[in-house]
């Protein structure tokens, strides 16, 4: 399903940057912007965040909880190898310990629901015999005894190269003042090393008057030097052999891990979405076979925050369609747009497995959500406005054998009125007469053909009664002051119509926003 228009057109970015889930897998979950078909998968995932809303209002300290664990999940290398290094090891034993925690944090009820359970308490013992409960992993000599040898002979080694160092600095410091604690060489004057002990320091010429001493260090130093070689590339093999033990025990247990990110996948998103569900008092969409839709108190959340956000007043949507096939009529600045925006918002939302915010959403599934108007960013060059809504009716009518969710904003506006007054009365004929098909088309076309399976619906309009009271046309009113005259009296309402029925607002917002006297009259006597 190619969505791109239709998320653009809806803004759904706008929310979408506010669902963050919080480990690797949760965000690569989030990046495949997956719509989601199946209406059973959907039915699931929504009644599972209602039980995660429920336990988040429940449960805060836990909650919080749970989600700082997730954070401390990282994405593990590949688990299809043989042989672990210590990065590795590290990684998954670092997510077992998040695993089980967040397992325990959880309650029965979504223990039960997601079928969570941890199996591999004793992978994390084996891989924990510094101490249970630290996320560090290091390879510890308690894994093999032969390790634990050379490491104590590689520990007596390093002890003894230690003294002979510190004796030897402590030998030159005495009979040369020179302190070579934490230095690997030091630069004197020329005519300040001529009775420098020559068994003691290395010297060699720096530049014209100063030269470079190094210390000597005795024979043995260099013995012990390469019998420590020697057990550090014994060591070695012993931690590769260690290793090995380790990653073999990883191995058997690759299938039940995989099972362990898929569910702390899960588990991030529903939080995510929940977390979503409870800022902005979501309810679970309701998915029946039928594609009429209804939606009670639906919230545009974009243009809901932008309102919240500039003190102004917002008004949900309140639509019960009574067919499949819509046309949406009323004035401009009426909010026609704003209720295909609605739509389409909503039911994004419920195919990628969110609730919906609105006190109702009553919704099939479509296998197809597309979306045909002006204001998208993708062009295809050569093609004029009207070209590219034909192109993309094309491309969406390819899918009808498929159920399918087509918002159509205005089409059409860019040619002639003849001609396009035609082509969307034949789409509305076709549209209703598919079965797969739910269609909402938004015009200012008036008298179009009444179809038996294609209702009509205008937006309330302006109240003009009230406007009237506040409007005065000698006032000079800047843009800002006339666009918030016009939102205050007009009435963000759908009302169910006939295909006879006329909007004329235009004249009015015209003469709100500034357009002179002189059109405005001209206007009004060629409409009489």
């Amino acid at each position: 399903m190619n969505i791109k228009n239709t998320i653009q057109f809806i803004e759904f970015n706008d929310f979408y940057g506010e669902y963050s889930p919080l480990t690797p897998y949760g965000q690569l979950n989030k990046n495949k912007c997956e719509v989601i078909v199946n209406k059973e998968q959907l039915c699931t995932f929504h009644n599972s965040i209602g039980k995660v809303v429920n336990f988040i209002n429940e449960n805060s300290f836990a909650s919080d909880k749970i989600e700082n664990h997730l954070k401390k999940i990282a994405h593990l290398n590949s688990l299809d190898k043989k042989c672990f290094d210590s990065t590795d090891i590290f990684l998954v034993k670092k997510l077992l310990i998040n695993f089980k925690i967040i397992v325990n944090l959880l309650n029965d009820v979504i223990k039960e629901d997601l079928n969570l359970e941890f199996h591999s308490q004793e992978l994390l013992k084996h891989l924990s015999l510094e101490g249970e409960g630290k996320e560090t992993f290091y390879l510890s000599s308690l894994y093999n005894n032969k390790l634990a040898e050379i490491r104590n002979q590689i520990s007596e080694k390093n002890k003894a190269l230690t003294e002979i160092k510190r004796n030897r600095f402590n030998e030159i410091l005495e009979q040369h003042n020179l302190d070579f604690k934490f230095r690997d060489f030091i630069i004197i004057e020329e005519n300040l090393s001529n009775n420098l002990n020559s068994e003691l320091v290395y010297k060699e010429v720096y530049n014209k008057t100063s030269v470079l001493v190094k210390p000597i260090l005795p024979k043995i130093y260099f013995v012990l030097h390469k019998d420590k070689e020697l057990l550090l590339s014994k060591e070695l093999k012993l931690e590769h052999e260690v290793l090995q033990t380790i990653s073999k025990k990883i191995v058997s247990e690759k299938e039940l891990i995989k099972d362990y990110i898929q569910k702390i996948e899960i588990i991030d998103t529903l939080f995510a979405k929940s977390r979503l569900a409870v800022k902005y008092n979501m309810t679970p969409p309701i998915l029946t076979d039928n594609l009429i839709i209804k939606i009670v108190n639906g919230q545009f959340l974009p243009l809901a925050n932008k309102c919240k956000k500039i003190e102004t007043a917002y008004t949900p949507l309140n639509a019960e369609f009574d067919n499949k096939t819509i046309v949406i009529t009323g004035s401009n600045m009426g909010g026609k747009t704003i209720l295909l925006k609605t739509v389409g918002f909503m039911q994004i939302l419920a195919q990628m497995g969110f609730w919906v915010p609105a006190e109702k959403f009553k919704t099939s599934v479509f296998e197809n959500i597309s979306y045909i108007g002006e204001g998208l960013s993708e062009k295809v060059e050569g093609l004029s406005s009207f070209g590219f809504e034909i192109y993309n009716l094309t491309e969406t009518i390819k899918g009808f054998d498929k159920n399918s969710l087509v918002l159509i904003d205005e089409f059409a506006k860019t040619t002639n009125s003849t001609e396009a007054k035609a082509i969307i009365s034949a789409m509305l004929k076709s549209f209703s007469q598919k079965e797969t098909v739910c269609s909402f088309l938004s015009t200012h076309f008036m008298e179009l053909p009444e179809f038996k399976k294609v209702s009509f619906y205008k937006m309330k309009g302006l109240n003009y009664l009230e406007y009237k009271k506040y409007y005065n046309k000698e006032k000079k009113y800047s843009l800002s002051e006339r666009i918030k005259l016009i939102n205050t009296f007009m009435q963000f309402k759908i009302i169910k119509t006939g295909n006879k029925n006329h909007t004329y607002d235009a004249i009015k917002i015209a003469e709100t926003l500034g357009l002179n006297e002189e059109i405005i009259t001209h206007t009004k006597k060629y409409l009489e």
